[in-house]
């Protein structure tokens, strides 16, 4: 990876544990009702493959804050890792979106169940539902960025 990617990873890492630990978006952030703004950040991992372990990072970062503690740090990390992999191999079309809502909607009640205890199935829907609502919006609007061509990769 280049001084480049490098950066890059780095800024979608800050980005993505900023705006999830920021106040008043926090508060959403963890638990069975989730609603992380910063999840819309994934659609960079379609063009850009340094938002792939930026976008992980991020999540590890933000995830220090979680009442599963350094499970969510690790596993969750390991979610987004997983996430952005495969959007990044699905590129920057509709179906990437859906990738997050999967995997997060299946593998965070997982944990939650396990470590906080709660119901399996009202905490896939919940789970699911919140990323749906993000990336079908957030999203959504920059997945139509990026195919515009608004935001394109530095070159150099």
């Amino acid at each position: 990876m280049d001084s480049r990617s490098l950066a890059r990873g780095g800024v979608y890492a800050a980005a993505y544990a900023a705006l999830t630990l920021a106040p008043g978006l926090n508060g959403l952030a963890y638990g069975q009702i989730q609603f992380r703004v910063a999840e819309g950040l994934t659609v960079f991992a379609t063009v850009d493959p340094a938002a792939v372990p930026g976008l992980a990072l991020g999540t590890a970062i933000a995830n220090v804050a979680s009442p599963m503690g350094v499970v969510d740090v690790i596993y969750g990390a390991l979610l987004t890792l997983v996430a952005v992999a495969i959007m990044h191999r699905v590129g920057p079309r509709w179906p990437a979106l859906l990738v997050p809502v999967i995997v997060n909607g299946f593998g965070v009640p997982v944990e939650l169940a396990l470590i906080l205890h709660l119901p399996f199935w009202p905490s896939v829907a919940w789970v699911s539902l919140g990323e749906a609502a993000v990336l079908l919006t957030v999203g959504m609007i920059l997945l139509g960025a990026i195919r515009r061509g608004v935001w394109r990769l530095p070159h150099g």
